[in-house]
């Protein structure tokens, strides 16, 4: 929004002000002049203008809500300004076009799955094993494995195969999971004295917890959190018995 600038009263000559909109009565006389001059104004609201990463990460979070609530084909432009209470110009300015805001959502909601294992995969003097057991918990505790924040990948899920920047985009994305994963398994493997195909086994990984965040936004009364843990912990245990 922007700021109106005011400029500085000047004086005015006096003006005679119709009796229609006078107040006065015999009943009620108006306030001495000393009086009216002591009466303040009432000051005006004043906005303050939100950063750009700000609107930016405002824009990016009705995203997400409105692709949860009417998918990707219900996700317009007009339906996000609504949800993010601004003009479609600010959609424009800071976005350029609807396909770049969808990317870079779905970028951001990456990056938040991300952040919630970082300091896991920060620790390099933790037990392989035990890190990747605990990237497995992250992704089906209570601050991801949930309704909503599901339904939110599924949304972008649904879309992927008919956006080029987002297919491209996934697919950098995946790799750099299933690579996780992967360093995860050979360095198990090499605690152990075990020779396993890491590759396959992070891809086999993968595609269980997706599969069990498909399912379960699906029917979450299919199984339990608990229960999708404890078949991805299941697998890392056969990949190596």
């Amino acid at each position: 929004m922007r700021r109106m600038k005011t400029k500085p009263d000047r004086a005015k000559p006096a003006r005679a002000v119709p009796l229609s909109r006078t107040r006065a009565t015999a009943s009620t006389p108006t306030s001495p002049p000393e009086v009216q001059k002591k009466e303040k104004k009432p000051s005006r609201t004043r906005h303050h203008r939100e950063s750009p990463d700000v609107r930016r990460k405002a824009l990016i979070q009705a995203t997400m809500r409105s692709i949860a609530k009417y998918g990707y084909a219900g996700t317009t432009i007009g339906r996000i300004c609504v949800e993010a209470q601004v003009s479609r110009g600010l959609i424009n300015h800071h976005f350029g076009t609807k396909e770049e805001l969808i990317r870079q959502s779905y970028m951001e909601l990456c990056e938040e799955w991300a952040f919630q294992t970082r300091d896991t995969l920060l620790e390099n003097d933790r037990d392989p094993e035990e890190k990747l057991r605990a990237m497995i918990r992250v992704s089906f505790g209570p601050s991801v494995f949930k309704q909503d924040h599901l339904g939110i990948w599924v949304g972008f899920w649904s879309v992927i195969g008919k956006s080029p920047s987002l297919k491209k985009l996934n697919r950098e994305l995946y790799k750099q999971d299933r690579d996780t994963y992967q360093q995860a398994f050979e360095e198990i493997a090499a605690k152990r004295g075990k020779r396993i195909d890491s590759r396959r086994a992070a891809i086999a990984l993968g595609a269980l917890m997706d599969g069990l965040w498909l399912e379960w936004c699906l029917d979450p009364k299919g199984f339990t959190p608990e229960e999708a843990e404890a078949a991805c912990l299941d697998l890392v245990t056969r990949t190596f018995a």
